[in-house]
C-alpha cells in the first residue's frame, strides 16, 4: 500500500487473466478512434474507465468489464470530462494563448526582418516564461484537487455535484495525502510510459508500431489515472465517515 492506494493492483489488473487482457485489447481499439475522430470516443473511453472506479467505490477490486451501454458510458464520460474542461479554465486562460503564440512564431518570424527578430525573441521568451511560471503553480494543485470534483460526479451519477465543493472538499481534506499520492503515481507512470514512446521512436521496428502503441498507452494511463484516485476518494470518503461518527458519539 502506498498511501492507501494498492499499486500492485492499479497496475495489473487490466492483464490479469485472458477476459481482461481481452477487453483491454477493445479499449485500445476505442482509444485509437480517439486519435481519428477528435474528443466523442474520449468520452466513451472515460465511461469505461468510470464504471471500474465505481467498483473500487463500492469496495470490490478493480476489474475489466465488458464493453456494453456505450450510451451510458459516453454520458458518465461525457460528465466527468466536462468537470475536469471547466476546473481546468484558468490553466486555459494562461495556456491557449501561450500555444498560439507558439505555432504563430515561425509565420511571424518567416516575414520579419532581422531587428524585428531581434526585437521580438526577448519579448517572446520574457511572455513564455512568465506564462510558464504561473501555470506550474496552477497546474499542480489542480491537478491534485479536480479528480476528488470528478470522483463526486461519479458516485453521485450526475454533474451537479461536482460544484458542490463543500461536499467534496471535506473528502479531499481528509485523504489529502493519498490524492497527492494519485496524481504523482499517474505523473510518473506517465513519464515511464512517455519514456517507452521515445525508445519506440528511436527504434525504427518500434516506430512502426506507435500506430497500437500510442492507444494502448493512452488507454493504460487513464486506467491508472481513475483506480488511483478512486481508491483516494474512497479512503477519504471513509476516514471523513468514521470522523463524524466519532464526533456525533462525542457529542
Amino acid at each position: 500500500m502506498f498511501f492507501g492506494i494498492d499499486l500492485n493492483e492499479i497496475f495489473t489488473f487490466p492483464f490479469k487473466d485472458a477476459e481482461s487482457r481481452k477487453y483491454f485489447l477493445i479499449g485500445c481499439l476505442v482509444s485509437l478512434a480517439a486519435f481519428i475522430v477528435p474528443i466523442l470516443p474520449y468520452f466513451v473511453l472515460y465511461g469505461y474507465v468510470i464504471r471500474i472506479a465505481k467498483q473500487i467505490m463500492n469496495n470490490e477490486s478493480p476489474r475489466m468489464v465488458p464493453w456494453d451501454d456505450w450510451e451510458d458510458m459516453f454520458k458518465s464520460g461525457a460528465r466527468v470530462f466536462g468537470i475536469r474542461i471547466i476546473y481546468s479554465l484558468p490553466i486555459l486562460v494562461f495556456a491557449l494563448p501561450l500555444f498560439i503564440s507558439m505555432f504563430a512564431m515561425p509565420f511571424v518570424l518567416s516575414s520579419a526582418n532581422s531587428s524585428e527578430v531581434e526585437a521580438f525573441i526577448p519579448i517572446f521568451m520574457l511572455f513564455f516564461f512568465g506564462a510558464m511560471c504561473l501555470l506550474i503553480p496552477l497546474s499542480i494543485p489542480l491537478g491534485v484537487i479536480i479528480p476528488a470534483a470528478e470522483m463526486h460526479v461519479v458516485e453521485n451519477n450526475e454533474f451537479a455535484a461536482g460544484f458542490r465543493v463543500r461536499e467534496w472538499w471535506k473528502i479531499f481534506r481528509a485523504n489529502i495525502s493519498g490524492f497527492i499520492a494519485a496524481f504523482f503515481i499517474y505523473y510518473l507512470s506517465s513519464m515511464a510510459l512517455g519514456f517507452l514512446i521515445q525508445i519506440a521512436v528511436a527504434t525504427l521496428i518500434l516506430a512502426c508500431l506507435l500506430p497500437f502503441l500510442l492507444p494502448a498507452i493512452t488507454l493504460y494511463s487513464i486506467l491508472i489515472m481513475y483506480t488511483a484516485i478512486a481508491q483516494a476518494y474512497k479512503v477519504g470518503r471513509d476516514k471523513l465517515a468514521q470522523t463524524e461518527i466519532v464526533v456525533a458519539t462525542a457529542g
